[in-house]
């Protein structure tokens, strides 16, 4: 039996074991459970209203040493700025977990205020503002709290501190402190007009010009005996020597000429004036003949002199060129019509290029263009655009455009890859400028052809026309000035273009403005063109504008993240103001809300205004100003009552300070 009862005992003895196991870590576990609560409950009792005496200046906690929140290896005894970062330093006090947070025992304590008792101390007004803590989200809306370490109740993430170092400039505006314009590196520059030119680059192919571009064929059937132009590549001049070639067709011809000749000869002597002229309609027929054949003047009288017939035909060179085909060898039958030679002038070439639809805009006829090669680096070649197609390739979705370039040392080669550069300068409203032709006549068919005087083509012969009178003529317009702004002042999105404007010093406030292509100057840099959002008197901020924007963001003001910018908020208020009656008192706040052009009548364009006395006056379209501006007077009664208003305020200013 003992042998029987021995394994049921210990089994019994390792489940006691266990079981003791499992409420001793319980009971662990609950210990440290109610440690960690009671320690918890004393920190927070101070907070909860116990009382507690205010702390001496000995019980002020020892600073072990200083460092930066950022990068915690940095430590040193005194205050200062963190040397990699620029952040101030913060303490980090003995006995303290985090730096800048004081231990538990005194932290719960209130400090007493140095200005407390102290008569004649500075009042609450007068203390520096309280840092206030908000989420980082715009679209949680948090409205923030004291508490450094509070999270945002709606994502949960650790509010910042909204730091602008001054009080609240307004709805739309930030104040930032003079060191907080140092950390952000805040730069500023004036709005002012430049000369700006927009610049494409794109690539493109070398090709023939199709209007130098021939090919010769064989006239008449024969043999071919000699070739004298006997590889490709080779450089003929017009009436060049190229093939001789055999054919009994040439020698009947011939014979029948000769023939005709000594009938004119015989008839000479005839009495009848009939017999006469039928002799010399036959020989007129025959040298006809012989002409369709493709013999040359010189080469009928050379017959005529030697009386007998030529067993060989010598085909010239139609154009002078390089030789880019050869069709035909030595000992070869051709037939009428076979191609022989193809034959290009390569003195002067066409170079296609593809341009995207975005580029349209800026591509006029008569533009010059900059054409360079990798295979002949620095070496810069001038062209210019002669005609843009009028389709769009559907797949690629671009147009092509021809440039006519001159190559007279025939340096650029057929079919080798090169690079356009096209400078379109800009005009008003941002648009490119339409260059000038050389000249008041040109061909319907070759509008590259112009002439200063009447005249025909040299290509197809037409009489030309005056270039107004071409399809696609458009009216010239020069370059001019520009209101622009550097891009690195303008921060875009997609939907808006924000700017941000100095208003006072430290104190900005963004504004949406209506950019054009990005340009470059004539200092190099690049710039956007303003056609509406900003006047010209003011200074954007061109470096530390993302910064500025961050605050606006913890500020809980329209930015260029929020979805509701300065745009809607800036419509909203003006809107609201414009329901107020005007009066000579309010005439220069708010919009004018006008709608029609004071000049032709039409709707206006927002894009088209301009500055007059410092009231912003808009056009259906440019030329519209011009006319404004001439006359005045003829004009400002067709605007709008609150226009008129703010002009004669403006002008009533001007004349007091007269």
């Amino acid at each position: 039996m003992s042998h029987e009862t021995a394994p049921v005992t210990m089994k019994e003895l390792r489940g006691v074991l266990v079981r003791w196991a499992v409420v001793l870590v319980a009971l662990g576990a609950f210990a440290i459970w109610a440690t960690w609560r009671m320690s918890t409950a004393a920190s927070r009792l101070p907070a909860l209203g116990s009382s507690a005496a205010p702390v001496s200046q000995s019980d002020e906690p020892a600073i072990d040493y200083w460092t930066c929140t950022m990068h915690p290896e940095i430590q040193q005894p005194e205050p200062g700025d963190c040397p990699i970062c620029g952040m101030e330093l913060v303490p980090k006090y003995v006995g303290s977990d985090e730096p800048g947070m004081k231990p538990a025992s005194v932290a719960a304590m209130p400090a007493a205020s140095p200005h407390e008792h102290q008569p004649g101390g500075p009042t609450t007004s007068e203390r520096e503002p309280q840092a206030w803590y908000r989420c980082t989200m715009p679209e949680c809306g948090d409205q923030g709290s004291s508490d450094p370490e509070s999270r945002c109740p709606v994502c949960g993430m650790k509010r910042q501190r909204v730091d602008t170092g001054g009080e609240d400039a307004g709805d739309f505006d930030i104040k930032l402190s003079e060191r907080a314009q140092r950390l952000a590196e805040v730069a500023t520059e004036s709005v002012e007009p430049r000369l700006l030119h927009k610049r494409i680059r794109t690539v493109g192919r070398v090709g023939y010009d199709e209007t130098r571009y021939k090919m010769t064929s064989a006239w008449i059937d024969g043999r071919i005996d000699k070739l004298f132009a006997d590889f490709t590549g080779m450089t003929v001049s017009q009436g060049d020597h190229l093939v001789e070639i055999y054919s009994p067709e040439l020698l009947s011809a011939q014979e029948e000429y000769l023939q005709a000749l000594r009938a004119v000869a015989a008839s000479r002597d005839s009495q009848t004036a009939v017999s006469r002229r039928s002799s010399e309609q036959v020989l007129h027929s025959a040298k006809r003949k012989l002409e369709l054949l493709g013999v040359t003047d010189a080469q009928i009288q050379a017959v005529e002199r030697s009386g007998e017939t030529q067993t060989h035909l010598v085909v010239h060179a139609p154009i002078g060129g390089t030789i880019v085909e050869k069709h035909v060898m030595e000992g070869m039958y051709v037939k009428t019509g076979d191609a022989l030679y193809t034959i290009a002038d390569l003195t002067h070439l066409w170079l296609l290029v593809d341009l995207y639809e975005a580029d349209l805009p800026w591509v006029k006829p008569f533009q010059e263009v900059r054409v360079m090669t990798r295979s002949l680096p620095g070496e810069v070649f001038t062209g210019e655009i002669v005609f843009i197609d009028p389709r769009v390739e559907p797949k690629t979705r671009t147009v092509p455009v021809r440039i006519h370039v001159d190559n007279p040392a025939m340096r650029l080669k057929p079919n080798m890859w090169v690079t356009a550069q096209i400078d379109a300068r800009l005009s008003r409203g941002g648009r490119g400028a339409v260059p000038a032709p050389s000249g008041a006549f040109a061909c319907p068919m070759h509008p590259w052809k112009i002439a200063n005087q009447p005249d025909t083509c040299p290509i197809c012969e037409m009489d030309m026309v005056r270039v107004e009178d071409l399809p696609q003529y458009m009216s010239p317009t020069d370059p001019v000035p520009v209101l622009s702004v550097p891009r690195d002042a303008v921060m875009q999105t997609g939907a808006r273009a924000l700017v941000y404007v100095e208003t006072a010093p430290g104190t900005y406030r963004g504004v949406e403005a209506t950019v054009g292509p990005l340009a470059h100057g004539e200092d190099g840099r690049e710039y956007y063109p303003i056609l509406a959002g900003l006047s010209g008197d003011e200074r954007v901020v061109t470096r530390g504008n993302f910064a500025i924007d961050s605050q606006m963001q913890l500020a809980g003001k329209p930015s260029l993240f929020a979805a509701r910018g300065f745009g809607d908020a800036q419509h909203e208020a003006h809107a609201a103001r414009a329901t107020e009656p005007v009066t000579p008192g309010n005439a220069g706040s708010g919009d004018s809300q006008q709608t029609h052009c004071p000049v032709m009548g039409g709707e206006i364009n927002p894009e088209v205004f301009i500055e007059y006395k410092g009231v912003k006056v808009y056009f259906c379209c440019w030329g519209c100003d011009d006319k404004f501006l001439a006359e005045p007077e003829k004009y400002i009664p067709k605007l709008p009552a609150a226009i008129r208003a703010r002009l004669a305020k403006s002008s009533a200013e001007e004349a007091g300070d007269d």
